[in-house]
């Protein structure tokens, strides 16, 4: 990597890369940061394809340089990625920035190599979940490991979104110690402060008041397990049936989800919302929240949950036992497991008071952990030492 003097007599030109802009945890990590790094400081730039329900937010954010490559999809299309590397490169090249960080899978493969060659002094990456699970061919696993190896060789640091993570990322030797450092993905808590009429809310969505609420929010995606939340509210309804379950996200498994809950017979007990923007209210009507996800770099819409105190079932993988410790801060089930998922949340509407007894403590930890000042205070003193130690090798 290029370790040209960085000058302190003008700003630091600072760009990020994510995939595209829909409602999703890495986009919001994303977009705080560039809202919110000190422009006395840093001139801020952000490549995304000009796709998704957040570009509007983009759009609004101050004294951002927004660049839309259009190329830039999330599958992998080889005519397109090739596309979206050479505009990118060309990006990085005219615009010499000091800093590029990288957000998410294809933006961490394709914009670090351009930072490579454009000569970049500072390359970041952020992990925000592994391109690689334990649900995929072990050849196709261990070459998407091999990459990230290979990866982490052009990266000055690598950024997790929880300790679980990096340890993870330690134990398959993706990076030295040296080169990890975890940064909690912090939210914006006003968000999630205004208190509403949950009584109106529940009207507005056709929920009894004496109904209980379990819901789950996120892609009606395969990463997201939504059939096997499905499933289990059809375990549920067996034993306890004044339950309404809310699937709140949209998706290419939405058709899918219809049909099975149609099936299992419980389509009046079900309601699919889609795509939303009043999330924070939507976290007030409900009595349990449910992450079903069979792989997750930590849950955003879980952080939100637990800041809420929602009583929680979610599955153990990846870094989401950092945040629920299992009948401390909420309820812990394997993957892939609906008969586990049933059992978690009968547990919780057998007992609500315990579960808010749990979500009050993991209150506390996501108060402590997350807030999005923490997050970009922390991103900023990253910046300075990098800054600092390329100064120090140029001497």
């Amino acid at each position: 990597m290029n370790t040209d003097k960085v000058k302190h007599t003008r700003k630091i030109r600072v760009l990020h890369i994510i995939t595209n802009l829909p409602i999703g945890g890495a986009q919001d990590n994303t977009l705080i940061t560039v809202e919110r790094l000190n422009r006395s400081r840093y001139d801020v730039s952000l490549i995304a394809a000009n796709d998704g329900e957040w570009v509007t937010r983009a759009k609004q954010i101050k004294n951002l340089q927004l660049i839309f490559v259009d190329a830039l999809t999330r599958p992998i299309h080889i005519f397109n990625d090739m596309i979206a590397f050479y505009k990118i490169y060309q990006i990085i090249k005219k615009n010499k920035y000091d800093i590029v960080h990288t957000h998410s899978s294809k933006p961490g493969f394709l914009g670090r190599i351009a930072a490579v060659l454009a000569g970049v002094p500072i390359i970041i990456h952020t992990i925000h979940g592994f391109p690689f699970n334990d649900f995929m061919h072990p050849v196709v696993r261990w070459f998407f490991i091999f990459i990230e190896r290979f990866l982490s060789y052009l990266s000055d640091k690598l950024i997790t979104v929880s300790r679980l993570n990096l340890q993870h990322a330690l134990k398959l030797k993706l990076a030295t110690s040296q080169k990890l450092i975890n940064i909690y993905s912090g939210i914006d808590f006003s968000k999630f402060n205004k208190k509403i009429d949950v009584t109106k809310k529940r009207h507005d969505l056709n929920i009894p008041n004496n109904t209980k609420v379990v819901g789950l929010i996120g892609r009606l995606s395969y990463q997201k397990g939504p059939e096997y939340f499905i499933q289990a509210a059809q375990l549920i309804l067996q034993k306890e049936d004044n339950v309404l379950f809310l699937l709140i996200g949209d998706g290419k498994l939405r058709e899918k989800c219809v049909k099975l809950a149609a099936r299992l017979g419980i389509s009046s007990q079900i309601k699919i919302l889609g795509f939303r923007d009043d999330i924070p209210e939507l976290l007030q009507v409900l009595d349990i929240y449910v992450l079903s996800s069979r792989w997750e770099g930590l849950g955003r819409s879980l952080t939100e949950a637990l800041y809420l105190a929602k009583p929680t079932v979610a599955t153990s993988v990846d870094g989401v036992p950092e945040l629920v410790q299992n009948k401390k801060t909420g309820i812990l089930v394997p993957p892939a497991n609906p008969q586990a998922l049933a059992e978690g949340v009968l547990y919780l509407l057998n007992d609500l008071d315990k579960g808010k007894k749990m979500a009050h403590n993991a209150k506390k930890l996501v108060e402590e952990n997350f807030s999005a000042d923490k997050m970009v205070s922390e991103i900023d003193e990253l910046y300075q030492t990098l800054i600092s130690d390329k100064h120090a090798q140029s001497h």
